[in-house]
């Protein structure tokens, strides 16, 4: 028996006419170099329409019905943060100030009222 020789990892050779696309489940990026050594991207890209939907509806939670649009607002950026996006605990963060906003001018609002 003789033992298999491996090549070295610059010496692969990939056949043009044939290619192997991976099925993209758990959003990795596979990247084939031009040597053909495939990397593996871990991770998702940001995720920018649920950010700024999350600032909007906050934001216009903070004029008008924002005890409403201030958990709509939480929940995307929850959304966007456990998709990988780092801005998603400030967007959170901006949303939750807004709702409790919101509850104090309503308690001020009807407070006064009676």
């Amino acid at each position: 028996m003789q033992p298999s020789q491996q090549q070295p990892p610059g010496s692969i050779e990939i056949n043009p006419q044939t290619q192997y696309i991976p099925h993209n489940q758990f959003g990795q990026q596979v990247i084939y170099t031009n040597t053909g050594q495939q990397i593996v991207v871990i991770g998702q890209p940001p995720q920018n329409g649920l950010i700024t939907a999350s600032y909007i509806c906050s934001a216009i939670g903070l004029l008008v019905f924002g005890i409403i649009l201030g958990p709509i607002g939480f929940t995307l950026a929850l959304i966007a943060k456990n998709n990988g996006d780092y801005r998603g605990k400030a967007a959170m963060i901006f949303a939750c100030v807004v709702t409790a906003l919101s509850l104090v001018m309503i308690v001020v609002l009807f407070g006064s009222m009676v």
